[in-house]
Parts: structure tokens; sequence; C-alpha cells
């Protein structure tokens, strides 16, 4: 098939699924067929929505169990994607992360506006950065998982005006020798690029997010935050190109994307009829990532993928 073939059969797919989502008109009560895909060994725990059933969920969000994978793995892969670390490096944070800290779901990790909390590295579970307004409402900025770093900016504002709580039960270590070791570039200087591109990586996919909330149906909104998890998560060695995972609740989704718990379950019924994605197991699996994309901009991070 030429390029101009599998264009026009791309954007033809494309337009029968937009199409459908807003008429429902020919793939309504096409479920997908059980697939028999392989678990991937690294990823666990459960999407749900119950009470009962949330806090289960928490407690099995462990780090991944796939042979010779260490949780500092992720912290190394994802640095890595950003600069080459030097054996020093690697050995510091390998240091930093051996002083694990555990903490159950509901901890604030980082208090709003505290600039003076010391840097952490999240090494297992999941987080977000929000804000709480008074009557209860909730407003994700951004979803935290296995890999990613908490205020490890010089300067962490703005994100620090927001606070960030532990969505699972996380483990963390301090990264302050990181962050000391990165103020001399002549000694450590991929900790030094890390550091400084930090805030243009957070700033990348705060401006994602701004456009999904802003200008995306809420249909894309799914369709876009599921790719860029999907590509964080591979880069930390958590995720491979059809599913990655995904051990938080529907609410804490609608909570990042704007929308009701009712209306949240109602895309991803969306999603599944239309064989674009199943979620099972604490797994998103991406049956069509090429049409996911289609749905959405495609942009989903254009810097390195800390």
């Amino acid at each position: 098939m030429n390029s101009a073939s599998a264009t026009k059969n791309s954007n033809s797919r494309y337009s029968c699924i937009y199409n459908s989502y807003h008429s429902e008109p020919s793939l309504r009560g096409r479920l997908n067929a059980a697939r028999s895909l392989p678990q991937n060994p690294c990823i666990g725990a459960k999407v749900v929505t119950s009470p009962e059933a949330q806090s289960e969920a928490r407690t099995e969000a462990r780090p991944p169990t796939r042979p010779g994978f260490r949780r500092v793995d992720a912290v190394l892969r994802r640095f890595n994607s950003i600069a080459a670390l030097s054996e020093t490096e690697t050995r510091l944070i390998e240091k930093a992360a051996a002083q694990v800290e555990a903490v159950r779901a509901g901890v604030e990790l980082w208090p709003e506006s505290n600039k003076a909390k010391a840097p952490r590295l999240l090494l297992s579970g999941w987080a977000c950065r929000q804000r709480v307004l008074p009557d209860g409402r909730r407003q994700i900025f951004d979803l935290l998982a296995p890999g990613d770093a908490i205020g490890l900016a010089a300067d962490p504002l703005p994100l620090s005006r927001a606070s960030t709580v532990a969505l699972t039960r996380v483990e963390t270590a301090d990264a302050a020798a990181l962050r000391t070791a990165a103020e001399d570039p002549g000694t450590a200087p991929a900790l030094a690029r890390i550091v400084a591109l930090t805030p243009a990586i957070e700033e990348e996919r705060l401006m994602n997010h701004v456009v999904r909330l802003g200008r995306l149906t809420a249909y894309e909104r799914v369709a876009h935050l599921f790719l860029e998890l999907q590509g964080r998560l591979a880069v930390a060695g958590l995720a491979d190109e059809e599913r990655f995972p995904l051990p938080v609740t529907q609410e804490v989704l609608a909570d990042a994307l704007g929308l009701s718990v009712v209306h949240m379950n109602r895309v991803l019924q969306q999603l599944r009829r239309h064989q674009l994605i199943e979620m099972r197991g604490g797994q998103v699996i991406l049956l069509d990532p090429q049409a996911l994309a289609d749905v959405t901009d495609g942009r989903t991070g254009s810097l390195p993928a800390g």
C-alpha cells in the first residue's frame, strides 16, 4: 500500500470513529471480541470505581515485578531519556533511591506553595498535582507515575502552587542530593541538564493539558491523555506500544479531564465500542494507537519525555 492510500485509509478510519462518536450509527453494539493479549509482568492493579474497590486498588499499586527491573530503573530510564547519565551520576541516584519512604493514598507529598520542601523521586505508585476548591471540587493538573520527580527544578514555581497528593500507596526517595550535585555541571553534567530542562518538560505537559481542557471534546481528551501516558510510561520501561498501567479510578480521570464521573464512564464505553481501547487488569490496552492519534492532534509532547 502506498503512502497516499495509507493516508486515505487513516482519514477514513478517523472520520468513521469521529462521526460515530456523535451519532452512534454503525458501530453501536460492535463489542470487540475478547483478545488473548499476553500480560505484561511489570503491570498490576485494578481500575475500579466503587469505594470498596478503590481502596483495594490503591493498596495494589505495586512497583514493577518484571525480573531484573528495580524501582530505581524507572527513574534512571526517564533521566537517561533527557541526558546520558555518567556512572558516577547513576550511582548517586541509586544511593538516593535506596532510602525509601512509603506513604498511603491521600497523603500530601508536596504542600501547596512550599518551596522549601526537599525534592522527591517517585519510585512506585501514582500521585497527582491538584488544586481543591472551597466547595470540594478538584482540578488535577498532572498525573505522576513511577520515574517522575517532584519538586526537582531549582525554582519549582508555578507548579509549587498546586499540592502533590498520593493517589495510591507510593514509595519516594529524597532527591536533594541530586539537585545539589546538579549545581556543579562540571562533575554532574547530565543531572545539571535534567534539572535545567525539568521546568520546560513540565510546562510542555501543562500546555498539552490546557489544550485538552480548552479545545478538545471529551472523547478527544481521553484519547489524548491515554497516548501521553503511554508515551511517558514507555520511556520509564513500564509500558509497551499497546498497553500501560493505570491504577487510578475513573473519578481521578474525570477530575483530570474536567468531566463528571458519569461522562467519563460514557466516553470510556464509547472508546471500547469503537474498538480503540480495552481496560482490564489495571491496564489500558490500545487496540489502534494510530486511530487514537488521528482522533487528537497527535501532539503529546515534543520535548524529552521526562
